[in-house]
């Protein structure tokens, strides 16, 4: 016997216009196979959630307005703001696709650089040329997102506290 899926619920039309009382909803009649995370806009990964968003689109069946209903169930905190300030909502999943990343993508990728920046070390083994070639290469990547975005000693107390203890 094939696997019988419950009703899905009409798409309430002005949840499309005012996303905060998305909240109220159950996500679950909004995603019957695949759930989302939720979206913050804060640390999250937003090539992950947006690879996640296409497999719960999939899944799940959802054309673009169930699609969009549950994208915005699920936008949280910074995200949920960003999305009610935009003048036109995007209608569909690629419009909403271009918007969020125009917004976040820079941001999640400084963040992710910046992480990996102040946690760079010296291998035990490694020699300070090399390590100084990661450093370097990481610290150009952060520069050219935002070349103000360290200080000159910032970036060299970073540097001393990634070699390792031996060369101190």
């Amino acid at each position: 016997m094939p696997l019988q899926l419950p009703p899905q619920q009409p798409i309430p039309q002005q949840l499309l216009q005012q996303p905060s009382q998305l909240p109220n909803l159950d996500p679950m009649a909004y995603a019957p196979i695949a759930k989302l995370d939720n979206f913050t806009g804060k640390e999250d990964d937003t090539q992950v959630w947006l690879n996640d968003v296409k497999k719960a689109i999939t899944a799940n069946g959802w054309n673009d307005g169930r699609a969009m209903q549950a994208i915005l169930y699920f936008l949280k905190d910074t995200a949920n703001s960003w999305y009610q300030s935009l003048v036109n909502k995007p209608q569909d999943f690629n419009a909403f696709k271009t918007e969020f990343l125009r917004y976040f993508s820079n941001n999640n990728s400084i963040n992710c650089l910046v992480n990996t920046f102040t946690t760079i070390k010296q291998g035990e083994t490694e020699a300070v040329t090399t390590y100084l070639g990661r450093f370097h290469q990481n610290l150009h990547q952060i520069q050219a997102i935002d070349a103000n975005y360290f200080t000159a000693p910032q970036i060299l107390n970073q540097f001393i506290h990634g070699l390792h203890s031996s060369i101190l």
